[in-house]
């Protein structure tokens, strides 16, 4: 006998309400260090990277990755182009 499934009575995944999907790369070292922070509590590095993106989103956090910002570049090319220091592109 089949089993057969009404979604008439289906109720919503109240689990992922309000969670969107994303794939983006990551290099090995970056997973590992993410497997490894997670054994400590039992979860997958999957896991691990989301509560810990989660913290640092919600602590409002702002990393300073040692470039500059699009409104910085911005500004240092109109003023380059001001005095006319711009190098060629290309």
């Amino acid at each position: 006998m089949r089993f057969e499934w009404d979604s008439r009575k289906a109720k919503a995944n109240l689990r992922v309400h309000g969670v969107s999907f994303i794939t983006f790369r990551l290099d090995f070292d970056s997973i590992s260090y993410f497997e490894q922070l997670g054994q400590q509590y039992g979860l997958s590095a999957e896991e691990m990277m989301y509560m810990y993106l989660r913290h640092i989103a919600g602590s409002g956090y702002k990393a300073n990755l040692g470039i500059l910002t699009l409104k910085e570049r911005e500004e240092l090319k109109k003023s380059l182009e001001a005095e006319g220091d711009l190098p060629l592109e290309g």
